[in-house]
């Protein structure tokens, strides 16, 4: 039973690490959780054994750090969504700048049609 705690929590803190490197959020915590829950157990089960503890208490230590660095994420990083005004001004310019073009283009259909209309009645 010792080895299947030591693996579970292997498993965890591994996915935890993972979990609280890339953005993920809080959600690290989870994996966190169960390695700190898994490495207690078998630290228990190691020190009523009396089998060697630097291993679940490895896992222990680690479920601590993950659970911390995760739970420290929602202080130190914030999701907010910025407004991008060059964005909105250069939209707002290309909008400009094909109304122009519209005109001009309907100017020289305009011209054209004219034209036409000349060289029909001639």
């Amino acid at each position: 039973m010792r080895i299947v705690f030591i693996t579970i929590a292997a498993i965890a803190a591994f996915l935890g690490i993972i979990m609280a490197i890339l953005p993920f959020g809080t959600i690290g915590i989870l994996p966190g959780l169960v390695a700190l829950l898994a490495g207690f157990g078998a630290y228990y089960l190691s020190k009523k054994k009396e089998k060697p503890q630097k291993l679940s208490l490895l896992f222990l230590t680690i479920g601590i750090l993950v659970v911390v660095a995760s739970g420290s994420k929602s202080f130190w990083v914030k999701d907010e969504v910025a407004v991008d005004t060059e964005f909105q001004q250069k939209e707002e310019q290309s909008k400009e700048e094909a109304i122009e073009e519209l005109k001009e283009i309907e100017n020289e259909l305009e011209e054209i049609e004219g034209d036409l209309e000349e060289i029909e009645s001639e």
